[in-house]
């Protein structure tokens, strides 16, 4: 409707300027009159061509430099428009429409120096081409969608404006191109601080990340290629006149469980949750490499689990789903853990990563740790919004053997994460 109102008011006007035109030719007469109705008609008549000039059957393409990036990443886009007709068209305007998913900026590191300002990191993107394809069948433009953020991104459409010389005549047309881009959470190495437990049978188990233990002798053998100088048991080679060299006992096998904290909270912070998805990221592809089984959850409105290996697809299929994951959910993350604590496996190491410390949580992590070998908590927060509440609550976990690791922004801001497990 609006469509039609638009072409019969533009006709109007066309018709109208043709009336005055003509009538200030006739009623005044003389060469001068006619010279300019002559001078006048051409133009008319390119307004009246214009108007009825279909936008609607051009065809347009849209090619992206990659598809799966990793968040703050950069991709070229090529948007190519081809028309039939070779109409000449004075200008063009081309924008492109992004959504909502792409109305902030991902600057790696730097973004955690505004966790206690989120709003700092948006940002109203805009893309906007003009050409002057006059006579030209394809229009061709590229861009640069740098500091891409976390998440699955569909660019859909693009609109074209145009008009006449004078602006009497504008038309537009939103064509429908939907492509997907995937961004991956970025990456970055962490290491571990260990602590020191005992190793006899019952006690918390090492989470050691070397591949074997140089401090448990299990006995001794004959020096094989590969074995290493201070391996050399010297007491032994004496006695058997060979080189002996130590073995050692293997370590147990560490299934470890990582549960990320995703529900939604009344004043919820985006880059803090940013910061816990980075985080879990980055902890998946360190553990994948050391450990033997990895069971990881994440909680929000429901409850996804994903069972880690050494497996390149595995690894793809939880990457996929840490890309798209937003906080949901009418449940608080610790009622969400202390309903659904009998169905986590026991006898694992638990590692909890949150962006909230309350008493709830504690009572739940304390009971988690009855049938865990060990609990780590992860507490990704603001420096700002660290009160002397959240501190008594580290407190009495770290009294009750649950290791506890604050990251603010200063910890969040270095290109690898310590911990300590």
């Amino acid at each position: 409707m609006k469509r039609w109102l638009r072409f019969t008011l533009q006709l109007l006007v066309i018709l109208l300027l043709f009336a005055v035109v003509y009538s200030y030719a006739m009623f005044q007469g003389g060469f001068v009159s006619w010279f300019l109705f002559a001078a006048f008609f051409p133009f008319i008549l390119y307004m009246l061509l214009l108007l009825v000039y279909p936008l609607d059957n051009w065809s347009i393409s849209r090619h992206l430099s990659k598809r799966i990036v990793q968040a703050g990443e950069s991709v070229e886009v090529e948007v190519i428009l081809t028309r039939r007709t070779p109409f000449p068209l004075f200008y063009c305007v081309l924008e492109e429409y992004f959504p909502d998913s792409l109305k902030k900026r991902d600057t790696h590191i730097e973004k955690f120096r505004w966790m206690a300002q989120p709003q700092k990191v948006l940002d109203e993107r805009v893309m906007k081409r003009v050409a002057f394809p006059w006579f030209q069948r394809s229009i061709r433009y590229r861009y640069e969608l740098d500091h891409i953020p976390r998440g699955e991104h569909h660019l859909k459409s693009i609109r074209i404006k145009t008009g006449d010389f004078f602006g009497f005549i504008k038309k537009e047309h939103i064509f429908e191109s939907d492509h997907m881009l995937i961004a991956y959470p970025y990456r970055r190495d962490l290491q571990f601080k260990e602590q020191a437990y005992s190793y006899q049978q019952g006690a918390s188990p090492s989470l050691s990340l070397s591949d074997k233990n140089t401090n448990i002798v299990a006995g001794v053998r004959e020096y094989m290629p590969g074995d290493r100088f201070q391996w050399i048991d010297w007491k032994a080679t004496a006695r058997k006149d060979a080189i002996m060299t130590k073995e050692f006992e293997q370590e147990k096998s560490v299934d470890m469980l990582v549960v990320l904290d995703a529900s939604r909270r009344a004043s919820q912070n985006m880059i803090t949750f940013e910061g816990a998805v980075e985080l879990t990221d980055s902890l998946l592809a360190t553990l994948q490499k050391k450990s033997s089984q990895l069971l990881v959850k994440t909680m929000t409105d429901r409850t996804a689990s994903f069972s880690l290996q050494q497996n390149k697809t595995q690894m793809e299929n939880i990457r996929r789903h840490l890309s798209t994951i937003i906080p949901l959910g009418q449940t608080s993350f610790s009622r969400r853990l202390a309903k659904e604590q009998h169905q986590l496996p026991a006898g694992v190491i638990t590692m909890v990563v949150t962006t909230a410390l309350d008493d709830e949580l504690l009572e739940a992590l304390v009971r988690m740790q009855h049938k865990a070998k060990r609990v780590v908590l992860f507490f990704i927060s603001p420096s700002t919004e660290i009160t002397a509440h959240t501190r008594k609550l580290m407190k009495q976990l770290d009294y009750r053997d649950i290791i506890v690791n604050l990251l603010t922004e200063e910890e969040l801001s270095k290109k690898k994460f310590e911990v300590k497990v």
